[in-house]
């Protein structure tokens, strides 16, 4: 039987949907306001919680922020109650990490096909991800192997060379081969870098319930430099590509762990560029919207289909290698989508087969002092 937990501050509503629950066979706890609320899910651990968003005292949103937040907790479909039907409203709850909505006045019969479809969807999601992750083990590993062997190749033939022939070699030669071991060297130390932070993500290392403790608040800004000075590494320094950035407040705080936040962007920023025609320009834009703050990054691209960008996410794949030349594991979409679940944002990502794509990441603006550096 699967336990629900109210919390509505609307005494008829609340009871209305408890008799409406109960009558539907689910084990049923409430609360009249978010403080009792949250107390609740944290000792009970129910299955899925329907929560008003303007409750007096801690407010829907908080809740939410507070149940994402904590390891045990994190991981309960999350329904919000609200009169709230504006875009802005549900972008933010939605970036917070709510799993859907359902706008008063409502009958209960939406209410049951909502908590039946995410109770459902959470069942199917723990199955397809243990299938999943099998899957993904096996690619992992033919992909790791060949990966981490093609630059050692290549660099080892080149030190095998200059050990040989030092004395034969013009400066201009020399200069081409340390060249090569230099491009070989960023190659591993990328690969490496998605390694960790892959084993972080699996081994729970980094996890959104240990952000408030282990992580730092910066400014969005400070995130954003440093994503860009690492995606151009990653993108082997593709200076023929330019970034263009059209205005937008970006000193908004941002509770992080700033190292897996910077490589998240960076990887994306790197894919942009790498599609980008020669000379072209990707393009970083940013808004507000309620507690959130959006940053979009779009590229002039070949662009991609859905199931393109679905193949991409699911990680250790890459879009039209045969056609393409690509190098890597293909997690760097992967990783993104992944490490910004942990800092509680959100991926979107919309494109043009031939025209190109657009990325659009939303993450939830601190309440939290900047921390000291």
């Amino acid at each position: 039987m699967a336990r629900i937990l109210v919390i509505e501050d609307e005494r008829a509503l609340r009871n209305d949907m408890i008799d409406a629950l109960n009558l539907s066979s689910f084990e049923v706890l409430s609360a009249p306001d978010g403080e009792a609320g949250l107390e609740l899910a944290q000792k009970q651990l129910p299955d899925l919680i329907l929560c008003d968003v303007r409750m007096p005292g801690m407010d829907g949103f908080t809740v939410l922020e507070n149940i994402r937040n904590n390891e045990s907790t994190a991981p309960i479909p999350f329904i919000f109650i609200t009169s709230q039907s504006d875009r802005e409203s549900v972008r933010s709850g939605m970036v917070l990490g709510a799993d859907d909505y359902l706008t008063k006045p409502f009958e209960i019969e939406e209410l049951l096909s909502a908590v039946e479809s995410r109770l459902q969807r959470r069942t199917t999601f723990v199955r397809d991800a243990e299938a999943k992750l099998e899957e993904a083990k096996l690619r992992l590993t033919r992909m790791v192997t060949h990966e981490l062997r093609t630059p050692l190749i290549s660099m080892n033939s080149v030190l095998d060379i200059v050990s040989k022939r030092m004395g034969a070699l013009s400066p201009e030669d020399l200069k081409e081969m340390v060249t090569s071991i230099e491009y070989g060297g960023r190659r591993l130390n990328h690969l490496v870098e998605q390694m960790v932070l892959v084993t972080q993500l699996e081994s729970g290392t980094l996890q959104r319930a240990t952000l408030p403790e282990k992580g730092a608040t910066m400014p969005l800004s400070q995130i954003l430099n440093g994503a860009v000075s690492l995606g151009r590494k990653f993108s082997n320094n593709r200076t023929d590509v330019k970034i263009g950035v059209e205005a937008f407040d970006a000193e908004v705080p941002i509770l992080c762990d700033p190292v897996s936040l910077k490589h998240a962007i960076a990887e994306l920023l790197a894919n942009a560029i790498n599609v980008t025609p020669e000379k072209g320009t990707v393009m970083f834009a940013g808004w507000r919207a309620g507690r959130a703050q959006w940053v979009t990054i779009t590229d002039q691209g070949r662009g991609m289909s859905r199931e393109q960008i679905d193949q991409a996410v699911q990680g250790f794949s890459q879009v039209d290698r045969e056609r393409h030349e690509q190098q890597g594991m293909g997690v760097g979409l992967m990783l993104a989508h992944k490490i910004l679940a942990v800092h509680g944002g959100i991926l979107e990502i919309n494109s043009d087969v031939g025209h190109g794509t657009q990325v659009q990441i939303g993450l939830p603006i601190s309440s939290e002092p900047l921390t000291s550096a």
